[in-house]
């Protein structure tokens, strides 16, 4: 059972008229080497939002979704923007859970670098839009992340089914064996998985704290976010169990110390200049 209780929020539209403007990039870090070049943008925040405490999830999302993510709209150099809106949660036994106070959503935002994040929430429009965020967010932990995408967006709607892994590595491994083996090992795996149409690795720059807002409740730090999508949920209950998956699984469960995993509910604002697949 996901943290909504029930709730059935409504999709919203995306900025009228919003045409990303797209730049040719190499993954970096140790994403693989046979991937093509690809059109993202460098920077991504990542926040775990929760209601303040008295508000309801319904309120909570109408408000996420009808009043402060439109302003986001405004921020100078926004590539894209996704609310994350939780489905269910997942646990696995053979990798521990991660310790994470419920939260009621995800937000990301895109930026070509982080001089370019860092002007837009200095700029006015950033101001207003971290100023109202404190009227209806009780908690936040926020990143700064980079993606290495090692199977690409199909081209045209995005998935429809989104499993969102917050990671941290296992004790005694070094970030350098934990990189290695996620990005290099693992991540070069996923293409041989069937019914996964996209699967990004994001890794974690910087926590973004706020002294206006408490933080989430979380063990870190941090070493990774693991997102991959599925075309509906028949689709990946069919991915889960394939001789594949489950040998890829296996594998994580080498150098995972600890994860969140949830699914999730894209709702798209602004669409990120990912990687697509022709």
């Amino acid at each position: 059972m996901g943290w909504l209780g029930g709730a059935t929020p409504h999709q919203p539209s995306p900025r009228p008229g919003y045409a990303p403007r797209r730049r040719r990039l190499y993954t970096t870090l140790h994403s693989r080497r046979d991937t093509p070049p690809q059109e993202d943008a460098i920077i991504k925040l990542v926040s775990f939002l929760a209601r303040r405490p008295g508000m309801t999830a319904e309120a909570f999302l109408t408000h996420w979704q009808d009043v402060h993510a439109p302003m986001a709209c405004d921020l100078p150099g926004l590539r894209g923007h996704i609310l994350n809106i939780p489905i269910e949660t997942h646990s696995r036994s053979d990798v521990a859970q991660l310790d994470v106070a419920p939260f009621d959503g995800i937000e990301q935002l895109w930026f070509d670098d982080q001089a370019a994040c860092a002007a837009a929430m200095a700029s006015p429009a950033g101001a207003r839009w971290r100023a109202e965020a404190a009227r209806f967010i009780g908690a936040q932990r926020g990143f700064a992340t980079e993606e290495a995408w090692q199977v690409p967006l199909p081209a045209g709607p995005r998935p429809a089914v989104k499993s969102f892994t917050a990671i941290r590595r296992r004790d005694g491994a070094t970030p350098e064996q934990f990189q290695y083996a996620w990005r290099v090992v693992h991540g070069g795996m996923a293409a041989s998985v069937p019914l996964l149409r996209g699967f990004v690795l994001s890794g974690i720059l910087a926590e973004q704290p706020r002294d206006d807002i408490p933080p989430l409740r979380m063990a870190l730090p941090l070493d990774g976010i693991a997102e991959s999508w599925c075309d509906d949920m028949q689709a990946r209950r069919a991915m889960v169990v394939s001789p594949e998956a489950q040998h890829w699984f296996a594998d994580g469960a080498t150098f995972l110390g600890q994860v969140k995993t949830v699914l999730l509910r894209e709702a798209v604002m602004i669409p990120p200049a990912a990687a697509i697949k022709s």
